[in-house]
């Protein structure tokens, strides 16, 4: 492991759950020596990634973070060419919802970009930043509906692995996804948030590397003509996106 990986996997010990992090609990989480933890510590805080909390041992995230997500949101060409589409879906969108940007990260998918309709908030749980399962919500399926075949047999295999009661059934999936891919769309019903509509449509542009999803949850028990509307406008918005990256 060299020494990137290695700062990274302390950055990734900070959580919304354990924000705080001492370097002799950074040492034993992460199986490193004593020394090694505070000389790691030492860089990121010098870099500012990591910040000492005043009168205590314990180290939070830093402010460079901060900087790092506002250039990102300033610079990234999939963001900056999705935002203006997904600004009209959620003006156009004939139910409240929130529009979603999501691509692969890792072996989870994370929302980068999220649009709302105006005046019409709802909670979802793709938060930008926010890693999500695989298995479950129409930005995900949508995505991995679109991998090749050995690299979803590999994301598959990974989901058996990791998969408690009731047992996850894979050839049952595989129908699913390849359902899914077959239609161009998928929508969900409560499978991550109870009571939202997840619609999603495929934002993958093989030769700029990018497997994306565009996705809506839409709130309010939305009726069968409001989500073939819906569906209408998602299709479209990823067709000028797409366009959009692939000419770039």
């Amino acid at each position: 492991m060299n020494r990137a990986d290695r700062l990274h996997h302390i950055l990734r010990l900070f959580t919304a759950e354990k924000p705080l992090w001492t370097v002799e609990e950074a040492s034993v989480a992460l199986d490193v020596s004593l020394s090694t933890a505070y000389r790691q510590f030492g860089a990121l805080v010098r870099s500012g990634l990591l910040d000492a909390v005043e009168g205590s041992s314990a180290y939070v995230l830093g402010p460079a973070i901060i900087e790092l997500d506002r250039n990102i949101r300033l610079s990234d060409p999939l963001i900056i060419m999705a935002r203006p589409a997904m600004r009209w879906l959620a003006d156009q969108a004939p139910v409240s919802c929130t529009v979603l940007l999501c691509r692969l990260y890792r072996d989870r998918v994370m929302c980068i970009h999220q649009e709302e309709k105006p005046g019409e908030v709802g909670e979802v749980s793709y938060e930008r930043g926010r890693l999500m399962p695989l298995s479950l919500g129409a930005p995900s399926k949508m995505i991995l509906a679109q991998l090749p075949p050995r690299r979803l047999t590999s994301m598959i295999a990974s989901l058996e692995a990791e998969a408690t009661t009731p047992a996850f059934d894979s050839e049952a999936f595989r129908r699913q996804l390849a359902e899914i891919r077959k239609q161009g769309y998928c929508i969900t019903y409560g499978e991550v948030d109870p009571g939202i509509v997840g619609v999603a449509t495929p934002l993958t542009a093989p030769r700029r590397g990018i497997v994306a999803s565009l996705g809506v949850a839409c709130f309010g028990s939305p009726d069968e003509i409001s989500l073939v509307r819906v569906r209408a406008l998602l299709t479209a918005t990823s067709e000028t996106i797409k366009a959009s990256v692939t000419y770039q």
